[in-house]
């Protein structure tokens, strides 16, 4: 069974809700000119499963209709997939199908086993199940179908052969999907055409499907890695987590960008970066030359954006409410709130820019290409993340009483807090219980202690480049720093002292 490879991409609706314009932008690129596209409206129908990583639809054709079911394989990772199918035409009774097409193929039979249970009413009675007996297989009321235009491509690359699918349906944005049979020269000629259609037409990354039509501000996922994974297979499930909760998040803000989008935006810049210092040796040349540049560009716009929200939203404010005159505050958040909208613009250009959109398919490609690779000397994680973890804590834990250090140094320590908390996170499902629930919640006290001294010291640095700014209130975020410092130092202190050793639970 031919295994196949996927690039999906991303663009706006169309005025009129059609892909016609989209279709005429996508002629104009080389690989696409002189292949006419085909069109087609089909109507397709989700069934149920409960068996992860796989997807069973009923397609309708002119008429004719086809059992589609697609298993997909490695790493789920947004915008990239690797998957083999099956598929066969479905006769009237839609459930004996179901039961055909399940005993056609070893790879069928437990995958599918079940699916004829959930076609609906229109089946009624199927002479034969699974095991040669009258099954009753009236079902509840089937999802209704989703009506699609879609318009095909055979593009030749010389190297690959491409079927590149354009669709869209009333529930989904369009889509463009390119994929090729995995064999030599497969990911390089999808991720070559993936760039030519972002260099020239407005298609992005797709985030992963469960995010693509939300508003809402994407958190990162608990990750639960089997025990047995390698080295190599942790890094790509976590790396593609990053991922989900960063594409989730650029595609949630197109309807708006607000704080919380910038905020998570920022999260997931922070657990990647940990998880590139936990992982240093995957790191190469392609990554330092084709991805860090266009992510640290990206990086320094959210870290700006995020400080002044902080600033505006959060110590102003605290400024004013502590002051006997919170009204003498107000010009000043107001000019604060204008350096803020500017910061936030910046980000929604880049989100919105053609170098954003060539980072995150560079990022995806890298990924995938990684993930691609064969492990040459695989190891399982766990005895990893174990030396990673004790080298992480000993060093928050050996440091000296926090209320004895520079504020730089304590800013040290919380950055050194965050990466374990995050490392906790990325390795949870081999940590012990208490280290999930006691350890890493006193991780993000001690951060979020020593972070408010450290929000306070930038505010200063913040209040003396405004002009708006008066000497007393200079002085008032001069004082607040110093005292916050010292009171947060003293938390911090008991904090650190208070937390519990964390210790991974599987035997190495």
């Amino acid at each position: 069974m031919t295994v196949w490879v996927e690039v999906t991409l991303q663009s706006h609706r169309s005025e009129d809700g059609s892909i016609g314009a989209l279709a005429g932008q996508l002629q104009r690129i080389a690989a696409f000119a002189d292949m006419p596209g085909v069109g087609m409206r089909i109507t397709t129908r989700d069934i149920p499963l409960k068996v992860p990583r796989w997807r069973l639809s009923v397609d309708t054709l002119d008429g004719g209709r086809t059992l589609c079911a697609v298993q997909e394989e490695g790493i789920p990772m947004p915008g990239f997939t690797r998957y083999r199918t099956f598929a066969r035409s479905a006769g009237e009774d839609l459930a004996a199908s179901l039961i055909e097409f399940a005993q056609s193929d070893d790879a069928l039979r437990g995958p599918l086993a079940k699916a004829y249970r959930h076609v609906g009413p229109e089946t009624g009675v199927t002479p034969e199940g699974g095991d040669g007996e009258t099954v009753d297989v009236a079902a509840p009321e089937p999802p209704p179908g989703r009506e699609i235009e879609r318009i095909e491509w055979r593009i030749d690359t010389g190297g690959a052969d491409i079927l590149a699918t354009l669709e869209t349906s009333e529930e989904e944005l369009p889509a463009l999907r390119l994929a090729a049979p995995s064999v030599n020269g497969a990911l390089d000629a999808v991720f070559r055409v993936a760039g030519e259609v972002i260099d020239a037409a407005p298609f992005f990354i797709a985030p992963d499907e469960t995010h693509e039509s939300e508003t809402e501000a994407v958190h990162a996922q608990k990750l639960d890695l089997p025990s047995k994974a390698t080295r190599r297979e942790a890094f790509a499930a976590i790396a593609a987590s990053v991922a989900e909760q960063w594409f989730g998040n650029a595609a949630a803000s197109r309807a708006g960008l607000g704080d919380e989008h910038v905020h998570q935006l920022r999260v997931a810049q922070r657990r990647l970066k940990t998880l590139l210092k936990l992982f240093r040796d995957y790191i190469d040349d392609a990554w330092h030359t084709h991805i860090a540049p266009d992510l640290k560009w990206f990086g320094d716009l959210l870290g700006d954006a995020r400080d002044w929200d902080v600033f505006t939203d959060k110590t102003l404010t605290a400024y004013a409410d502590a002051d006997d005159s919170a009204e003498r505050w107000q010009t000043l958040i107001a000019a604060a709130d204008v350096k803020r909208r500017v910061a936030r613009d910046k980000v929604r250009d880049a989100l919105a820019s053609k170098r954003y959109a060539r980072l995150t398919l560079a990022f995806v490609e890298w990924l995938a290409r990684f993930a691609s690779h064969d492990d040459e000397s695989p190891a399982r994680f766990v005895s990893y993340a174990e030396k990673r973890i004790r080298k992480d804590y000993r060093r928050i834990a050996r440091v000296p009483d926090l209320v004895s250090l520079e504020p730089h140094e304590r800013h040290r320590v919380r950055i050194h807090a965050k990466r374990l908390r995050y490392a906790l996170e990325f390795f949870r499902s081999v940590t012990s219980r208490r280290t999930r629930d006691d350890t890493a919640k006193r991780l993000g006290e001690l951060q979020t202690v020593l972070g408010e001294a450290n929000d306070a010291a930038v505010a200063a640095d913040r209040l003396a480049s405004i002009p708006e700014a008066s000497d007393y209130q200079r002085g008032f975020a001069r004082a607040w720093g110093a005292a916050a410092a010292q009171k947060d130092a003293q938390e911090g202190e008991r904090l650190l002292r208070s937390m519990r050793r964390p210790r991974v639970k599987v035997p190495i």
